[in-house]
């Protein structure tokens, strides 16, 4: 049994969290633990009748932000498209455990949401086995096919579930102008995970990071092409060097989980990675651009999104591995730090030149200028058709980056696709 990667991490993970808090802590949570079975066993037939009478508690990991804004999208989406019945649904959120409070109050309007301490813990030992328990853990945190992207797939063209309030859209242009940005001017906001983010599991996703640096060409980029550059995240993250039209809002004094939300919601695209905040864009139907996916067959979510892996470079083979090569071996599925570094594998991020083409793909795109050829169209195919059933994305409709494609086709593992001197066909997308 120990022998599955992921409950051996999750037993390290555990472990380490006891180092990290302190052995003083063990027993008052092996007894709050205890305290939490004897409720559920006396409170056993309350629950088995709110159980019958509708009532799901929906197990939203609201500590981080990403599944705070996707997992209800998504139940909610299910619910819409029929898929799973309507229930009177409701989300656990105690004091210092929400990511962000403003979010949350998005979800109120469709889920009954509780946040008293004693009531919090209440209902989750009410609702700890089985009865009266939605798990939402299959949308994003499932190791093979999560939900996520057959229900973004199912949606298609819908508007999405959430829409800046008036109120939002009053307050957050005004912080804006304080914040510095000129009236009517457009923005990217602009993310890259970094090791503060999350202490505690960063020996397991330290993989996931990346450095803002490699984003400044394509912040230049954006500037140069009228745009304005808001860079989010939090105040642990590197701080950047002043730049034109550049506002590094994870540092600034104005910075609130109201206007986190506000200026994802707002953004012409967010340029992100392998981060939660970018899943806030998402499901206001905000495009993503997305640079750093790792494990290597991860896309994005919605169609309009489009997406670049990192590249595997291995010790024992001196080269970098082919996309194909990745694809067809266990690698492909590795989403910790400890099996790449097993493995002898170096995680490599994207350069400067992979994100600033990602940046401006995304804008050529949205300003419907994007010249695509015949020969992109068969590169897009060929990294499409190595995804294998049991890999995280095979559901996703978003695509990989065509730029670059085009300057790493000869990771494809197929030397049929190469760029020709004259293009065949081009389109307009």
């Amino acid at each position: 049994m120990l022998n599955y990667p992921h409950l051996r991490q999750g037993i390290a993970y555990e472990l380490r969290r006891v180092r990290n808090q302190g052995i003083a802590r063990l027993p008052r949570k092996l007894a709050k633990r205890a305290i939490g079975v004897i409720l559920w066993l006396v409170l056993l037939p309350v629950t088995a009748v709110l159980h019958l009478a509708g009532y799901r508690r929906v197990t939203v990991f609201t500590d981080r932000i990403g599944h705070l804004a996707l997992e209800p999208d998504c139940l909610l989406k299910e619910e819409a498209l029929g898929l799973v019945p309507r229930r009177r649904w409701f989300i656990l959120a105690p004091a210092g455990r929400v990511a962000n409070q403003h979010l949350l109050s998005y979800w109120r309007r469709f889920i009954r949401v509780y946040e008293g301490d004693a009531t919090c813990f209440i209902l989750a030992s009410m609702s700890n086995f089985g009865l009266m328990r939605y798990d939402v853990s299959k949308y994003l945190l499932a190791a093979r096919k999560p939900q996520a992207y057959r229900i973004f797939a199912l949606w298609k063209d819908r508007p999405p579930l959430l829409a800046l309030t008036q109120a939002d859209e009053d307050w957050g242009a005004q912080a804006l102008r304080q914040l510095g940005l000129p009236e009517e001017a457009w923005f990217v906001c602009v993310h890259a995970r970094e090791p503060g983010f999350s202490p505690v599991d960063e020996e397991l996703q330290a993989h996931r990071n990346g450095s803002i640096e490699a984003c400044i060409p394509a912040m230049k980029e954006i500037a140069r092409r009228g745009g304005w550059v808001i860079r989010i995240g939090d105040p642990t993250m590197t701080r950047l060097s002043p730049l034109p039209q550049v506002i590094d809002y994870a540092h600034h004094p104005l910075k609130s989980d109201r206007l986190d939300i506000i200026v994802c919601a707002r953004a012409r695209f967010v340029l992100g990675n392998t981060s939660g905040i970018a899943l806030v864009a998402s499901v206001f139907g905000v495009p993503c651009a997305v640079a750093n996916m790792v494990p290597i067959p991860t896309l994005w979510f919605n169609p309009c999104d489009i997406s670049i892996p990192k590249l595997l470079w291995s010790e024992d083979l001196g080269r970098h591995l082919r996309f194909d090569e990745i694809f067809e071996s266990p690698v492909a599925r590795f989403r910790y730090a400890s099996l790449y570094a097993k493995a002898k594998l170096r995680v490599q991020e994207n350069s400067a030149d992979d994100i600033s083409d990602l940046a401006v793909e995304m804008l050529e795109r949205l300003d419907g200028k994007f010249a695509e050829f015949a020969e992109d169209e068969r590169r897009l195919l060929r990294f499409r058709s190595l995804f294998r059933q049991d890999h995280y994305a095979v559901d996703s409709r978003a695509r990989c980056g065509v730029l670059f494609l085009r300057r790493h086709s000869e990771f494809l593992g197929d030397s049929s696709v190469t760029v020709p001197a004259s293009p065949r066909v081009k389109r307009l997308n």
